[in-house]
């Protein structure tokens, strides 16, 4: 069998290969050391925010119930259960 390596340089180590071939153009060590000022995201830049904003705001105002929908990974249980904690102390 043979294989093509996707990239090879031998004079990287490979964690720096393995940043390569994953698209991660970001500092190898502040990517394994991340900190939370660096990587934290503006909310009010994501699309549409506003909207999804509005709607959860007229729900609260008018008694409705709020279905979080999450997937069935680690990132979707842990969100899911985040916004599910937020709202049950904050409501």
């Amino acid at each position: 069998m043979k294989y093509k390596l996707l990239h090879d340089n031998p004079d990287q180590d490979i964690f720096t290969r393995l940043a390569h071939i994953r698209n991660i153009e970001d500092d190898i060590e502040k990517f394994l050391n991340p900190s939370y000022e660096e990587y934290r995201v503006d909310v009010r830049k994501l699309p549409d925010i506003h909207i999804a904003i509005e709607r959860i705001t007229k729900a609260i105002e008018q008694n409705e119930k709020i279905m979080i929908f999450g997937d069935y990974d680690v990132d979707g249980i842990c969100s899911s259960y985040v916004m599910f904690t937020f709202f049950r102390k904050f409501l």
